[in-house]
């Protein structure tokens, strides 16, 4: 298929002509010489606020966005964070969102449009900068094993309190964890307001050895972050009565196979696994590398928290600020 060639001024006066005559898009293209996508797309992009054509408006419309999509080719520092968001996991929505802000000194807005019209542009396939995209997999891998440790007394999810549903206050959390291999598991725990999460390195999945690790993190936070978590079925969440008796802690349940019942940490293992997908060996990996990860995600901005960082949420329950520009050191101020 020859490469594609951009519109020319004349092209846009034939099929505003033949559009006035009444024909469709298929015989304009054909009359143009053109293919029938090329000319679809001009009338859908191009086309005037009243839904006619107008080749000059079109022309306009069209040299702006080129010089509009052109920044990210001229402007070396704003380039040069965006490809760096990129690597780091950021898709061009929360890339875009961050910069809305206008924390990053020196560094212009951009739309989302805009960040992925440079991402495929030709110049610019050659870095392959596509591959950092989020990509869902078509099927899904085979379920891991569980533990055969029994679960007893638990509450279903449908008990949980609306607080923790809605997200309305913090210290709600979900657990699980990502298994790689045959490397050991790796426990991850997600704060359901301010999507914070926390991660460490299982030696096994046992009931006993998980427990000891939640006990662990949980130890280290105020009261006020500690009202629920919500497991799925698997054996290795079996004594959580230890960490409901622990802290004064509520803990629930999904229903057997419903694990999108708790859909914070299962939408935050699908970003875990840009790093770490299945065929990953987590024992080639240092405690500080996993803790990389974690930092990463909690300095990625979302659009569910008004393009903040969950790092900056989280410390916002702690009545502390987190000012964050990725051009400038990180300030923490009470």
């Amino acid at each position: 298929m020859p490469g594609y060639n951009h519109l020319e001024r004349p092209e846009r006066d034939q099929i505003a002509e033949l559009k006035a005559q009444g024909l469709g898009v298929t015989a304009i293209a054909n009359a143009i010489g053109r293919d029938k996508s090329t000319v679809s797309r001009e009338l859908r992009r191009n086309a005037h606020a009243d839904g006619t054509y107008r080749p000059m408006f079109a022309e306009g419309s069209y040299l702006y966005r080129r010089q509009r999509e052109a920044v990210l080719e001229t402007d070396a520092a704003l380039r040069g964070f965006v490809v760096d968001r990129l690597a780091e996991g950021w898709t061009p929505e929360q890339i875009a969102g961050w910069l809305r802000r206008g924390i990053e000194i020196g560094l212009r807005a951009l739309s989302t449009e805009t960040i992925y019209a440079f991402i495929f542009r030709s110049a610019q396939k050659a870095k392959k900068l596509w591959r950092y995209l989020v990509r869902r997999k078509a099927s899904r891998g085979r379920r891991a094993r569980r533990s055969k440790d029994k679960i007893t007394d638990k509450t279903h999810i449908s008990q949980r309190p609306a607080a923790a549903d809605d997200r309305a206050e913090p210290g709600h959390w979900e657990a699980d964890l990502v298994i790689c291999k045959r490397s050991r598991p790796l426990l991850v725990l997600h704060e359901r307001k301010t999507r914070l999460t926390v991660m460490t390195r299982l030696a096994s999945k046992t009931a006993a050895e998980t427990v000891a690790a939640i006990t662990d993190i949980l130890a280290r936070l105020d009261p006020g972050l500690r009202r629920s978590m919500t497991f799925d079925n698997g054996g290795e969440f079996a004594r959580h009565m230890l960490i409901k008796d622990a802290f004064a802690m509520a803990t629930y349940f999904c229903d057997a196979y419903a694990s999108w019942q708790k859909g914070g940490i299962e939408n935050m293992n699908g970003r875990i696994r840009r790093w770490l997908p299945r065929s990953a060996d987590l024992d080639d990996l240092t405690d500080e590398d996993i803790q990389d990860i974690a930092m990463s995600l909690n300095l990625t901005p979302r659009k569910c928290l008004g393009f903040k960082t969950p790092a900056e949420a989280f410390l916002d329950t702690l009545g502390k600020t987190l000012t964050i520009r990725f051009n400038a050191p990180v300030a923490l101020r009470a």
